[in-house]
């Protein structure tokens, strides 16, 4: 039967509002259970969760041209590890090994994760039902070259990402592709030697002219290698038995040759593309912003030198061509005590610091928590040689083995999206910032999934801040893409980590997706430009979120935001 809109008008004119609430129930009923993608939130509210008035709440308004969206990576997702034409890469292979005895024992392989390599319809369709504009994903190298170059071109890879691109864009979301997302291909590794071997940067630049000429008619939004300052620390350098034994200095070849791939690619696409594609480009970092533990010289400059390491080691090179002096002044200094002959970090060219220089479009700023770091200079540090030592900073109160987090992603530091724009606007001015990366990891034990208040108030207030500094202090922001679109592998944590603003049934075994109860938050977001103000108060350590005053505001029940969309988008 088809209505107009005057009449569906009319409708709601002339019915209550009991009476038009049992109307639409009436119709979207048969079609509930329709599919494994449930696109209306829980219906079950849980005792911990306030509702939100969204007309009453105080708001702010999104810069214009601010992009929300989420994010993935391939290996995150889509399963099909091994299947279809994909070799393996360096993490399967890792992940395959027996790990018992190791620090990695209780990691498992995520061989078929969300399954999205069958079912991305029913990520991209959330995403629509989320109102996001962007949808971030990384191409799993090994599944479209499964032999590191192109002397054999994977069709069902190939395929597989031109169908997500095009559902993507046939939902009017813009795609934005992460070149490589930990997912390195093990033969590239047998052959180069990996990212501490200079050889791999010709490799890389091979991989990503295939991935302009196949997919750039399409997308506009690149980032090359994902957080390569924390990748090279703790992923890329594994002792892999009969693959790779790490040596001393390799962490700081893998990010020099990560640049150095970046920078190859970046001039590539200048050349080659980007007069008909007019895509742009990001260099990506993750920092634990840094925090002085006190007013003392010697705290002020251990954070400043944590903060330096992290992010100049990325943002440096692409913005003016070499790495920060001071950085380059500390390795030298600590190389030269530890008895080598020269600095253990390489060293550009005079012709690469040409070509490097203003190689970023944008840049890519993978934030989560922040922290408080303490001068490190005379404290003993287990692993002499490395950017972990070298940087002279201890963290206080948030240490952690590398690769794990305890309960840090459950934790609220908004002032991260202040002083870290704040930071890059005076070091790098006149770059845009994009987050690629922000996001609540729920690891409650024995809480309903789909009851995820804490992370509308955690989004809540990042984004406060993201737009104050963006609006009152001028800093370039093009936009803020959560971490993760939908529940994820996460490494270390496995599966208990969940990032995501929809739930996927891991438990269970259905991989069925879901909206969360936070969905109406971010649909508000999409629709009206605007970020309602919610306060965060949950503590980590309990399962609970303490509600607070019963003078906050109370928010619409979830089961109601899918008939909030249809009856909002009526009247706009």
């Amino acid at each position: 039967m088809f209505v107009t809109v005057p009449l569906l008008r009319a409708i709601v004119t002339m019915l209550s509002r009991g009476r038009f609430i049992l109307l639409i129930c009436a119709v979207l009923g048969p079609f509930k259970n329709a599919t494994s993608l449930v696109l209306e939130p829980s219906d079950q509210r849980s005792r911990t969760q306030p509702t939100l008035n969204f007309e009453a709440d105080e708001y702010v308004d999104l810069p214009d041209g601010f992009l929300l969206g989420a994010g993935t990576s391939a290996m995150q997702v889509e399963g099909a590890w091994n299947t279809d034409g994909k070799s393996e890469s360096v993490m399967d292979y890792f992940l395959h090994l027996d790990l018992n005895g190791t620090s990695y024992a209780a990691m498992k392989p995520p061989d078929v994760a969300a399954n999205s390599y069958e079912r991305y319809k029913e990520d991209v369709a959330a995403a629509a039902a989320l109102k996001l504009q962007v949808y971030r994903f990384s191409v799993s190298w090994p599944r479209v070259l499964p032999k590191g170059d192109t002397s054999e071109i994977n069709q069902a890879g190939v395929d597989y990402y031109n169908n997500l691109i095009n559902e993507i864009i046939s939902y009017n979301i813009q795609p934005m592709i992460t070149m490589n997302h930990f997912d390195f291909p093990l033969v590239t590794m047998k052959k180069t030697g990996g990212w501490a071997d200079e050889r791999i940067v010709k490799a890389f630049t091979e991989y990503a002219d295939f991935l302009f000429k196949t997919f750039g008619d399409r997308v506009q939004l690149w980032t090359t290698i994902n957080e390569p300052n924390y990748y090279c620390m703790n992923f890329a350098l594994f002792d892999i038995p009969g693959v790779y034994k790490r040596q001393p200095g390799d962490d700081y070849k893998c990010v020099h040759h990560t640049i150095l791939a970046h920078m190859e690619t970046y001039r590539l696409y200048e050349q080659k593309y980007k007069a008909t594609q007019k895509g742009k480009i990001g260099a990506a970092a993750l920092t634990l912003w840094c925090r002085p533990n006190s007013t003392s010289y010697e705290d002020i400059q251990a954070a400043e030198r944590a903060n330096l390491f992290a992010l100049g080691s990325i943002y440096n090179p692409v913005v003016y061509g070499d790495y920060p002096a001071a950085l380059k002044d500390r390795v030298e200094y600590y190389s030269r005590k530890e008895g080598l002959t020269e600095s253990r970090l390489p060293k550009f060219t005079e012709e690469q610091k040409l070509r490097l220089k203003g190689s970023a479009d944008f840049l890519c700023f993978n934030a989560y928590m922040g922290t408080t770091v303490a001068d490190g200079t005379r404290a003993p540090h287990p692993d002499i040689g490395t950017m972990e030592s070298d940087r002279d900073a201890i963290e206080v109160g948030t240490s952690t083995k590398p690769g794990f987090f305890g309960d840090l992603f459950m934790r609220a530091n908004p002032w991260v999206l202040r002083e870290a724009p704040l930071w890059i606007r005076d070091n790098y001015p006149g770059v845009p910032l994009f987050i690629t990366e922000n996001g609540w990891g729920d690891e409650r034990v024995g809480a309903d999934p789909l009851d995820d208040w804490p992370r509308v108030g955690y989004h809540s207030q990042y984004l406060q801040q993201l737009i104050r500094v963006a609006k009152e202090d001028g800093v370039k922001v093009m936009g803020y893409l959560v971490w993760s679109l939908i529940d994820t592998y996460e490494w270390t944590s496995n599966y208990d980590r969940k990032f995501g603003l929809v739930h996927v049934d891991y438990e269970g075994g259905s991989l069925n997706r879901t909206l969360k109860k936070s969905a109406p938050f971010f649909q508000e977001i999409g629709i009206r430009k605007r970020v309602p103000k919610v306060p965060f108060t949950f503590v980590p350590g309990s399962n609970d979120e303490h509600t607070g005053s019963g003078s906050e505001r109370i928010l619409m029940h979830p089961s109601l935001s899918v008939l909030f969309v249809i009856i909002l988008s009526w009247f706009h």
